[in-house]
């Protein structure tokens, strides 16, 4: 039995299913990106409702990795220091490094805590004072949001003893990185929560340039669906966009107060994801004013 057949919004599902059944387009290829959009697609198993014509890959299997083994490397080396303390989520533990992977490092002995959350590692910094306290941040703008609200606050606090290891991308950045190699992508969904951080604009060349689509969407199996079926329409109306999927909550406001949060904290810069090199303008830096809660800076690493 499949997660889907007791979701409350089954039939909305199977109707757009049932809409691109009945379309005829050539061979669809469509590029998602985000964990969550990610984890949905495989908890609900929704490529078994779309057409065989349709094919959905995420930004990893096309090599577009950030947690690569020489970021878990860094992290294992970082536990390994006098005096530090490791805090990651749970889903670090298992990545692989070149030699080990942080659970056999944390099996050995060495001080490593899962926490939820940046705020969770701000509280064993807390905690721990004589400690170096050390927590890796990566992902998209949706993840960048909560480390800059977190760095303002550990900032305010006045914590000495906090450092974030980061390897933050511009989703914008990967999105054109892909659209340049991959030529036979047709379309993008991006997570809600990017998209109410970046605004429509920052996606506008995809469209223009490689005529592509983008379409940002929210999390629930209907809402996925329905982002791929809007994805479709374009590519058989030959009208790329960047569209949200959720029209009532693409306010100005909202994505002016997330941009203002990350342009205090980081700006731009380039970074190395994996099969595809070195990406101009694809990562962030932590600006001067936070530079402090760097460990690459802090002088330990």
């Amino acid at each position: 039995m499949s997660l889907l057949d007791g979701y409350v919004d089954r039939d909305v599902v199977k109707h757009f299913a049932s809409l691109m059944a009945d379309m005829k387009p050539d061979n669809i290829r469509i590029v998602i990106l985000g964990e969550d959009l990610r984890n949905n697609i495989e908890k609900y198993d929704l490529k078994e409702w779309l057409p065989a014509w349709v094919t959905v890959e995420d930004e990893l299997s096309l090599g577009m990795e950030v947690e690569d083994r020489s970021f878990v490397d860094k992290l294992i080396a970082f536990s390994g220091l006098e005096k530090s303390i490791l805090t990651i989520k749970e889903k670090y533990l298992a990545l692989p490094g070149t030699r080990s992977t942080l659970k056999e490092a944390l099996e050995k002995g060495v001080d490593i805590r899962v926490v939820n959350d940046i705020l969770g590692a701000m509280v064993v910094a807390s905690r721990k004072r004589r400690n170096k306290v050390v927590y890796p941040i990566a992902g998209y703008e949706d993840e960048g949001l909560i480390t800059a609200a977190g760095l303002a606050k550990a900032k305010t606090v006045g914590f000495r003893n906090f450092f974030v290891y980061n390897r933050h991308e511009q989703t914008n950045a990967v999105v054109k990185a892909i659209a340049e190699k991959e030529k036979q992508v047709d379309g993008f969904i991006i997570p809600l929560k990017v998209g109410l951080n970046t605004g429509t604009g920052a996606f506008s060349s995809i469209p223009l340039v490689y005529r592509k689509g983008v379409v940002i969407s929210g999390y629930e199996p209907m809402e996925i669906m329905q982002s791929v079926w809007m994805l479709l329409n374009q590519k058989a109306e030959a009208t790329p966009a960047v569209v949200f999927q959720r029209t009532k909550e693409a306010s100005d406001e909202i994505v002016n107060r997330a941009r203002w949060m990350m342009e205090e904290v980081f700006e731009s810069s380039d970074i190395n994801l994996d099969d595809f090199g070195l990406v101009k303008g694809g990562g962030y830096r932590i600006r001067d004013k936070y530079r402090a809660f760097d460990v690459q800076n802090a002088g330990f690493d």
